[in-house]
């Protein structure tokens, strides 16, 4: 076997060096759309529980309605309380999306 030229040689190992890089991107790679993955699931789960409270809301805001003048200032804080939690909800979770 002849013996390798120190060119030879710095080729190998740079070779062999650019295969563990390669190997490290495409385990990023993976990793990258592991942790879409996870985001979007969790995206998900808060953007159902977002929508099960907007629907609580209108729920609770019919029952004021009917209610009318016998409902009591509470029951307006409370529902004026919980609309400005829902919205400020669905803008940090607007916001996290940019």
């Amino acid at each position: 076997m002849a013996k390798l030229t120190k060119t030879d040689e710095f080729l190998e190992r740079l070779g062999i060096e650019m295969d563990h890089v390669k190997a490290g991107l495409m385990e990023l790679k993976a990793k990258s759309r592991k942790l879409k993955l996870e985001a979007r699931l969790e995206y998900d789960k808060g953007l159902k529980s977002l929508e099960k409270k907007e629907g609580e809301l209108k729920v609770r805001m019919g029952e004021w309605s009917k209610a009318g003048q016998k409902a009591g200032e509470d029951v307006k804080q409370g529902l004026e309380r919980a609309a400005k939690d829902l919205k400020k909800a669905v803008d940090d979770a607007y916001s996290r999306l940019k």
